[in-house]
């Protein structure tokens, strides 16, 4: 396996941990911020479990088209391990003060930065994964 999908998938799992916490603590009576919190654990649960371990595995079960590589660390797999989690802290600390400063220029333009964090995550992925989806070229082997 990888180590980049080790990335993906232990950070993962530690976002769905505390996705759940911080979704049983935004639940409890004694706790009025159930309203700002609702953005972020939802974040941390599709975003950071779900779609980080569905980019580690598909890392891992895609083979590369040349064995020869097959050692070497991916730098756009990396890259977007580290653009993805880059943008979901930044999201993680804004989001809950949007409702709270609405309008503020500098709070939107952290979550602007996050989204294109995001995006960038996404185009090194497909960067990535891309080549090693294709067709292979099935020849029929003649009968002896």
């Amino acid at each position: 396996m990888p180590k980049v999908t080790r990335l993906f998938i232990k950070s993962g799992l530690v976002y769905l941990f505390l996705g759940i916490a911080m979704a049983l603590v935004a639940e409890l009576p004694q706790v009025n911020t159930g309203a700002l919190l609702l953005p972020v654990y939802w974040h941390m649960i599709v975003i950071g479990w779900v779609t980080q371990v569905i980019m580690g595995v598909s890392i891992w079960m895609f083979p590369r088209r040349k064995r020869s590589r097959e050692n070497i660390e991916s730098v756009p797999a990396l890259f977007s391990f580290w653009t993805l989690n880059s943008g979901l802290i930044l999201r993680f600390t804004a989001e809950p003060f949007i409702l709270l400063f609405q309008g503020n220029s500098a709070i939107i333009s952290v979550v602007v930065i996050s989204s294109l964090l995001h995006i960038a995550a996404v185009l090194f992925y497909l960067t990535e994964i891309w080549p090693r989806v294709f067709m292979r070229k099935y020849v029929k082997r003649k009968k002896q």
